[in-house]
């Protein structure tokens, strides 16, 4: 289902085939149900794209294929196989944008077609090559249309799916929209309209993935920031959408996670992704942001935000309480706080399960895409949208510096709540930093960068710190053998480490100057 050269360059993303798709979990409820929505009751009906298809699987036992990005498969459907390559692009996100090579075959591999291909450069490894065999298989049953929706023209296609490896199976039912015409934003306007007849969610796990989960369990742990890296000349609505993409896939990869496991790792770095989303909002609000659905978008993920705070407040004060082996509560109390801890995340499981949850996630999808905020205003917002995002962040970096620094000389006079403003404010910089750091390349804004970086982590870390021990106050009841004494003393000595951390950002060189 590769779009051709010439399609790809029309939508302008490569000279080389590539797969524009966006993936969708049925929360309930089966695929057909989707077949009563007026947008698919008027779709074209594709015979030759549905029916059985059987894939097999290659890769190494190692899976050295997989960590590269890469997968390869032969599927077979209506007595014809298809070899195919696919490749992850520089930037993952909602939306899956690969590279696709497609070859009929005989039914065996044919690997001299990946000449040209990522794959090939791998498979010159004549080890390697040796060692690639059948990995897993996913069977699946389609039902494929093609849907004209505004000026795009995408494929659906709605799949029943089983995928195989080793001794387990998981079954699974989802839609597909691949862009065939047109621009990658309507993906996420039609996934839009067709959860208006079934709950959707979005989903970054392709058909592949689920299989080397079945092979590998450790498949399975959180996911955490990937390196944002942006071209020097990237303007400010260029960045804003590889940053915004990233930290929303962290968000959704993770929330699959802790649906599935409950899991305290998890559900930190779904929180932190979109704590990644709220500050990179924040940080191109001014620039970009400025329009009434843009403060829509805010508020949704304040209140996605929320959500997610109560279970996860708990897990960090059962781990602390975890580690204090002289002053821990009674079995008794123990008990009452892994029992509040188990309420909580039934609550955010029900959140989770919610049709406002996954339609904030799908909204805010199709606004990172193509929002009105790529379109609003007059030449002063494009010319915002076309801004140099290097000069753009060399002059939020000094703002939001300044402010922390004035902040910081008054760190023991203030309360806890602007402490914690305090903390929200050296995230929202460090964030910044990781997002558009890599626009500064220097050998000397490198060095500084790391230096820099490194102090606002470990000033984050002492603040928040404190500021678990204020949140704990709520939950001292449980602690009755520690002292009001012995917490000052931490809070003091955490004071000291704050105050010696503020003094080495105040003195550090920028390194965006």
């Amino acid at each position: 289902m590769s779009a051709s050269k010439e399609k790809s360059k029309q939508q302008g993303v490569s000279d080389s085939p590539r797969e524009i798709e966006l993936k969708l979990e049925l929360a309930s409820g089966t695929a057909e149900d989707l077949l009563t929505h007026p947008l698919i009751e008027k779709a074209q009906p594709l015979p030759r794209q549905s029916g059985q298809l059987h894939a097999v699987y290659f890769d190494t036992d190692d899976h050295a294929l997989h960590r590269e990005g890469i997968s390869l498969r032969i599927r077979r459907r209506n007595g014809k196989a298809i070899q195919t390559i696919k490749a992850e692009g520089p930037h993952k996100g909602i939306a899956m944008d690969r590279g696709e090579w497609e070859t009929p075959v005989d039914g065996e591999l044919d690997l001299s077609a990946a000449a040209g291909t990522p794959l090939g450069k791998l498979i010159a490894d004549e080890d390697l090559l040796a060692n690639i065999k059948p990995a897993f298989t996913v069977e699946t049953e389609r039902r494929a249309f093609e849907a004209k929706f505004d000026t795009a023209m995408i494929e659906v296609a709605l799949d029943r799916a089983k995928a195989s490896g080793g001794d387990k199976t998981v079954t699974f039912s989802e839609i597909e929209l691949e862009l065939r015409q047109g621009h990658a934003g309507a993906l996420f306007a039609l996934a839009r309209h067709l959860s208006e007849t079934a709950p959707l969610r979005l989903s970054t796990a392709a058909k592949s993935e689920r299989g080397y989960r079945l092979l590998d369990g450790e498949s399975l742990r959180p996911a955490r920031a990937e390196k944002i890296e942006l071209p020097k000349d990237a303007t400010c609505a260029e960045a804003f959408q590889v940053i915004a993409r990233s930290c929303l896939a962290q968000m959704v990869q993770n929330e699959a996670l802790v649906r599935l496991t409950q899991e305290p790792a998890a559900l930190h770095q779904m929180r932190v992704g979109l704590r990644r989303l709220r500050a990179a909002i924040s940080l191109f609000k001014t620039q970009l942001l400025t329009d009434p659905e843009s403060a829509e978008i805010r508020d949704n993920l304040r209140w996605a935000g929320q959500s997610l705070g109560a279970a996860r407040d708990l897990d960090v004060f059962i781990e602390r309480l975890r580690s204090m082996d002289d002053a821990a509560p009674d079995p008794s109390q123990m008990e009452e706080i892994e029992r509040r801890r188990t309420e909580a995340y039934r609550d955010l499981l029900e959140t989770l399960e919610s049709r406002r949850f996954m339609d904030v996630i799908l909204q805010t999808a199709a606004w990172i895409e193509a929002g009105a905020w790529m379109a609003s205003g007059g030449d002063g917002r494009k010319s915002a949208r076309l801004r140099p995002a290097r000069e753009f962040a060399a002059a939020e970096f000094s703002r939001r510096f300044k402010r922390i620094r004035k902040l910081a000389k008054h760190l023991r006079d203030i309360g806890d709540e602007e402490r914690h403003d305090l903390r929200i404010r050296i995230k929202k910089l460090r964030y910044g930093t990781e997002f558009l750091g890599s626009l500064f390349t220097s050998g000397k804004a490198r060095k500084r960068r790391k230096t820099f970086s490194s102090l606002l982590a470990e000033l984050q870390e002492h603040l928040g710190d404190l500021n678990d021990l204020a949140v704990g106050g709520s939950l001292a009841m449980y602690l009755p053998e520690v002292s009001p004494k012995r917490l000052e003393r931490q809070r003091e000595k955490l004071l000291d480490k704050s105050e010696a951390s503020l003094g080495a950002l105040s003195r550090a060189d920028p390194f965006w100057l």
